[in-house]
């Protein structure tokens, strides 16, 4: 499964959450109403503290899409890497610190998903980098698009996106 997927996992399961809250919340004016013992809907509670925890997690990785996205806009020729070696630096110290608050994180499947994706955008950066060097021409992109398998269509340095290049996905390339 996607993070993306699970992000919207994650969000029915709240809204069933809320829904299921509503249900409780007449249950109990009822057994008021009737002076029935409250019940205490242990369930519901333990689902309320299950997405609390990926709510962590799919927090930043939410705030990590929406980073993304506001960098794919960017032009190629105007793109500063400095700017996206600061973001992959702030998104990797949030996963250490969340698996550091967190130690059971370390065993759960978003969480090391969410690690392996900012880890592998960390280390697309210096090819990314490299890649705005000046001598870098449109021969070179398309020797790119060869190895990663992805083709872009025509290279034009000057109306090339980031967006663009994220999608020939360097993070999966050695070098």
């Amino acid at each position: 499964m996607t993070l993306d997927e699970g992000l919207d996992l994650l969000n029915q399961s709240k809204d069933k959450i809320k829904s299921f809250n509503r249900t409780r919340e007449e249950n109990v004016l009822a057994e008021k109403l009737f002076n029935l013992p409250i019940s205490k809907f242990p369930e519901l509670i333990s689902m309320e503290e299950g997405n609390k925890k990926y709510d962590l997690i799919y927090g930043v990785y939410r705030e990590h899409v929406n980073q993304l996205k506001d960098f794919s806009v960017m032009s190629w020729s105007k793109l500063d890497a400095s700017q996206l070696i600061a973001s992959a630096e702030k998104f990797e110290k949030m996963v250490k610190k969340l698996g550091t608050k967190h130690p059971a994180f370390e065993t759960v499947h978003p969480f090391v998903k969410l690690r392996t994706t900012i880890t592998g955008f960390k280390e697309s950066l210096p090819l990314i980098e490299s890649l705005k060097q000046p001598f870098i021409n449109e021969r070179h992109w398309k020797r790119i698009m060869e190895e990663t398998g992805k083709d872009l269509g025509e290279i034009n340095l000057k109306t090339l996106t980031l967006s663009k290049v994220f999608e020939l996905e360097l993070q999966n390339c050695e070098d």
